[in-house]
């Protein structure tokens, strides 16, 4: 909406002051007003001062002063007081200050006067990664700051990545300058959460904990990131709403073909920023909603993510359940959209029949002896599976499947709906963590083992040594890499370098290999090459790039 107001003395009003003007009924009076000047610009004046207080009590911005208008017409507001007032068809009623107040709209109770701040907690973190293509050695140390905030029985809760790899943690109050040392009670990267407490009691003196909002919030709701972001030492507060539920891989771990898990997010349109990972994202009832762990670094402008309620809970559950937290509920089965024509007809996918086609299932999953290839998901948790792998959530919204199986308590069964052969079954499935071929991520404290013989140097494949010689490693390897666990001990066993030796001269090789065979027998693990070693040893990687 475009308002001009033409007056001798021309007035520039900002947005807000033109939304508050035209709820006060000012533009009505300016078309049979127009020359009442003095009447005008004491109008502006006591509207431009409740706007302030308007903008300031709703976070916004305001780069001009309260007496603006009233500096900048002070001679003409003198001036059109001395002249006579015209006469018209109509009388303006004067408005007072009480009575602009009056009309304008009254804002809901300020979050910003209730907010917590002191149960937000600042975390900094010394880390040490290993070195995994030396894995006798550490890396060097890191610097990290984050943020965390306090819940029920003195724990505080903050991203895995903040602490990951820790050395020393430690955490300061807001307003505070003493660094208490924390300690890591459980890590879950997948999720990406992490629980801390402080053992000294000076610590917890007079500081609350937050209320954790059991629902996930709204489309367009109105949200406060809170923590301690980079550009500065204090606590930072920024506003936005909610844009989008959907799921997503938490981690950032930059390989998406490993063993993944999606996981139900919301997307917020309020800056996040390094440092304010694990901090706490309110509403305006002033209960949490969701942590803070992730802005967009790509192309697209005000986007970050935040976990939401259900993924909190189960972190938490599995952490009150076995003292630990470790992954998220999976059936282990892949599968294929049913979309096609022909594909729906094949499996008589007709009517009201819907699901996803199953074309493997893991040997280490829960669903071995359960599911078989072949068969259609239609339903899982009471969530009927369309055939493009979403399932209703909230009115009209929709999100991927996953949702029904992640925001499972592990252990606990899962109801299914299967149909094989033309016919509908049911099944129950407890959900469990399935194993990794290559373990996604390191567990706390967990050094790389290694092994040497004769100068050779053989180490485990996992991400962390993926990420650390990505380019050393040929396609076959990768395939490798792929394939789903066969039995609970089974590792990938790689030759990563030579240390000189006149035993190993000539066979110095760039590249590292993933041994097939220790002296004709297939590798299964460290041990079988540990058992294997003879007066002489034959290592055959060119198999396993068949």
């Amino acid at each position: 909406m475009k308002v001009i107001v033409t007056v001798p003395a021309v007035v520039i009003v900002d947005a807000v002051v033109v939304v508050a003007l035209i709820r006060c009924g000012v533009d009505h009076a300016l078309d049979s007003y127009l020359h009442n000047k003095s009447l005008l610009l004491e109008v502006l004046v006591v509207v431009e001062a409740r706007a302030k207080e308007y903008r300031y009590s709703h976070g916004f911005v305001s780069t001009s002063s309260s007496s603006s208008i009233y500096t900048k017409h002070r001679g003409d507001l003198a001036m059109a007081r001395r002249r006579p007032k015209k006469t018209s068809t109509a009388e303006l009623p004067r408005l007072s200050a009480g009575s602009v107040d009056e009309e304008l709209p009254q804002p809901p109770p300020s979050v910003r006067k209730s907010l917590p701040c002191a149960s937000v907690i600042k975390v900094f973190t010394v880390a040490s990664r290993p070195n995994f293509k030396q894995p006798w050695q550490m890396s060097q140390q890191e610097y990290y700051k984050g943020s965390g905030f306090v819940i029920q029985n003195k724990y505080i809760l903050t991203n895995a990545h903040v602490v990951a790899d820790y050395t020393t943690v430690r955490v300061r109050r807001h307003g505070g300058h003493h660094k208490f040392v924390a300690k890591v009670l459980c890590i879950n990267y997948t999720c990406d959460l992490a629980l801390l407490t402080v053992d000294d009691e000076d610590f917890w003196k007079n500081l609350p904990a937050l209320d954790v909002a059991d629902e996930v919030p709204q489309l367009d709701e109105r949200v406060l990131v809170i923590g301690y972001p980079m550009g500065g030492d204090t606590i930072s507060v920024t506003r936005g709403v909610v844009s989008r539920v959907t799921t997503l891989n938490y981690s950032d771990f930059k390989f998406p073909q490993l063993p993944s898990s999606l996981l139900l997010v919301v997307q917020i349109d309020a800056a996040i920023n390094s440092g304010n990972s694990g901090g706490p994202v309110f509403r305006e009832n002033g209960k949490v909603v969701g942590v803070a762990f992730s802005g967009y670094a790509g192309a697209a402008d005000n986007i970050g993510y935040i976990i939401p309620y259900p993924v909190i809970k189960n972190f938490l559950d599995d952490f009150k359940r076995f003292g630990l937290s470790d992954g998220v509920c999976d059936l282990g089965f892949t599968y294929e959209l049913c979309e096609n024509d022909a594909l729906q007809k094949m499996l008589k996918l007709s009517g009201d029949r819907s699901g996803v086609h199953v074309v493997r299932v893991k040997p280490m999953g829960a669903s071995k002896g359960v599911i078989k290839t072949g068969d259609v998901v239609m339903n899982i948790n009471g969530f009927k599976v369309a055939n493009d792998a979403t399932i209703s959530f909230r009115n009209e919204e929709r999100v991927h499947m996953s949702y029904a199986i992640s925001s499972h308590p592990i252990g606990k069964p899962v109801t299914l709906e299967l149909l094989r052969d033309g016919k509908k079954i049911s099944a129950e499935i407890n959900g469990k963590r399935t194993p990794a071929l290559i373990p996604p991520f390191r567990r706390d404290k967990e050094m790389p083992s290694y092994l040497i013989i004769g100068g050779a140097v053989f180490t485990i494949m996992t991400a962390g040594l993926l990420e650390a010689a990505v380019d050393e490693f040929d396609d076959d390897s990768w395939e490798q890499s792929r394939r789903a666990k066969q039995y609970p001990d089974e590792q990938l066993v790689v030759r990563i370098g030579w240390l000189s030796h006149p035993i190993n001269h000539g066979y110095a090789a760039q590249r590292s290999e993933r041994i097939w065979k220790c002296n004709g027998v297939k590798s299964k693990d460290f041990i079988h090459i540990e058992t294997g070693v003879r007066r002489s040893i034959v290592f055959d990687v060119a198999e396993a790039k068949k």
